[in-house]
């Protein structure tokens, strides 16, 4: 590791470890999100080859965030409940992500 990368996660920590009652329960939304993006990409996985939609079957089996979204998309009145844990579960896991892209952002300017 070089001496950013090593400032920058130590940035990261110290965050966390002085503001966990802003990082726990984004975290804990986090988790519940990644457990819904699961079970709707599983559910529309298994959807998609029980139509015979191979293509789309293969494609969310190996690109499951971009290939799921992209499923619920354009085949909507095939599995709604997928669709929306799907969306749910993207929307649920977005604050943390977004939060520690910001601090990455923040890191990285005050390196220099």
């Amino acid at each position: 590791m070089n001496p950013q990368e090593n400032a920058m996660l130590n940035t990261f920590l110290e965050y966390y470890t002085q503001h966990p009652w802003l990082v726990v329960p984004l975290a804990i939304l986090s988790a519940v999100g990644v457990g819904l993006l699961w079970m709707g990409w599983l559910t529309l996985m298994i959807t998609a080859f029980g139509q015979k939609l191979w293509i789309w079957g293969f494609a969310i089996l190996l690109l499951p965030v971009p290939a799921s979204q992209g499923f619920a998309l354009r085949y909507r009145t095939l599995n709604p409940w997928a669709n929306r844990l799907v969306w749910w579960g993207l929307l649920l896991s977005l604050p943390i992500l977004a939060l520690t892209a910001w601090w990455a952002v923040l890191a990285l300017t005050a390196q220099g």
